[in-house]
């Protein structure tokens, strides 16, 4: 029998914002077994696995769960109402990094150190260190992780003679012979103002290094350092050589991914979510498309691996907090992230689920390689590592910089000023 009972409230964030002008809150419910639970999973197709993940956990320890859920793009604006509502959610879909560090200055974030110690080694090494924080606490326990990588497209590389680049002179030889040929190298969209930041991260973190761009994400670091001054001169070069489609800021992730299938370029840096289009439009995962890592810069710099890993949080309020990390604890092991991954067919970020339940076949080699990464350092991408004022100026001023890359000092200089507006002059 099914432990899920769905909020009214449910039905109330599901309408446009435009409808919403009354809050309506749910009744309260105090019963023994029971957690309230808040995620943005509102379509079907990905409420449905990770809600078959908390179920399973839900009948296994007895506790009825209190669901509501919110759309995505509405979710952050919906979080804080309700963490502040009356029956605030005991768990809720979140992510480590900086969003985590500032919800934890609001108090409506509960460390978990105390289960940590139970569950971690159910992670690998890279996920592990993600989900601690630089002030040592874990407020979040992962369920998924995409890593962010270079997908190219091997026909295109077969029809040029071309092999996927193994270093960054190998890099540059493959974009300008691909350009010289007619080809769009690099495919890049910034209609949602996210797509650019994930090239910069890579290329701090190949210039400079982990340490460094935890610093700088942490807000110790200056934008303005050389280290990432010669990132942006690395990218500006790329766009100033034509190596990137034009018209950046009328496309997104899904038209980058049509560009791909249909050959109009050859590479895109993406996460995992992407491929689900190539494998749609027929694409055969190892055979017609494949993926590589952001090659090395600076000698010495070991290949850290950017993307997200997503997780779930505590609020520490109300008197179902002990329900709350029991059913964390429980999402932590394999069967209950299996379910999931196997429905959603969404990376999970423990270390035993099996390789044979993503599909197709053809794309567990693939797999294997997203895992293999986690024995490097694994960080949270720029959207989700820093403070979110930051964030907020990264994603208005990177998209400007692919158009005008010779401006490149003033995004630094707009980055550096919010950086010390909410981290202070570090």
């Amino acid at each position: 029998m099914s432990r899920l009972k769905q909020s009214v409230a449910t039905m109330c964030l599901s309408l446009p914002l435009a409808l919403s002008g009354l809050t309506l809150t749910p009744a309260p419910v105090v019963a023994e077994g029971v957690v309230h639970l808040f995620h943005r999973s509102a379509a079907e197709p990905m409420r449905v696995p990770r809600m078959a993940m908390w179920n399973a956990c839900a009948e296994r320890l007895d506790i009825e769960i209190i669901e509501n859920f919110s759309p995505p793009k509405q979710y952050e604006v919906q979080l804080p109402v309700q963490l502040s509502s009356s029956t605030p959610p005991d768990i809720y879909a979140y992510w480590a990094g900086g969003r985590s560090q500032f919800q934890a200055a609001t108090g409506k974030i509960r460390a978990m150190n105390d289960i940590w110690d139970e569950i971690k080694d159910n992670y690998p090494a890279g996920v592990q260190a993600t989900s601690t924080e630089p002030d040592g606490n874990v407020y979040t326990i992962p369920t998924t992780f995409q890593p962010n990588v270079f997908w190219y497209n091997k026909r295109v590389f077969a029809e040029h003679g071309l092999e996927a680049p193994q270093s960054w002179d190998g890099f540059l030889d493959v974009a300008a012979q691909l350009k010289e040929a007619g080809v769009t190298p690099f495919l890049l969209g910034s209609k949602s103002g996210w797509e650019p930041l994930l090239w910069f991260d890579y290329f701090v973190l190949r210039v400079a290094g982990s340490d460094f761009r935890n610093g700088l994400m942490a807000g110790t670091e200056s934008y303005l350092d050389p280290r990432v001054i010669e990132s942006m001169e690395l990218w500006k070069n790329l766009l100033e050589a034509g190596y990137f489609n034009d018209r950046t800021s009328s496309i997104g992730w899904q038209e980058m991914a049509t560009k791909f299938v249909n050959g109009e370029g050859a590479m895109e840096l993406m996460g995992t979510w992407t491929v689900g289009n190539f494998i749609a439009a027929g694409l055969e995962p190892g055979t017609d498309f494949d993926v590589f890592d952001f090659p090395a810069i600076t000698p010495g710099i070991e290949l850290a691996v950017e993307g997200a890993v997503e997780g779930w949080a505590a609020s520490g309020a109300g008197e179902n907090t002990e329900n709350a990390l029991a059913m964390l604890k429980c999402v932590s092991e394999r069967e209950p992230q299996e379910l999931f991954a196997a429905q959603a067919q969404r990376m999970a970020a423990n270390k035993d689920v099996p390789v044979e339940i993503y599909e197709p076949a053809s794309f567990q080699p693939t797999i294997v390689k997203f895992q293999d990464m986690l024995d490097a350092p694994f960080h949270q991408n720029l959207e989700l590592a820093t403070h979110p004022g930051v964030t907020e100026v990264a994603k208005r001023e990177l998209p400007r910089f692919l158009a005008y890359p010779d401006q490149y000092m003033k995004v630094l200089e707009m980055l550096e000023d919010r950086r010390n507006d909410v981290f202070g002059d570090s």
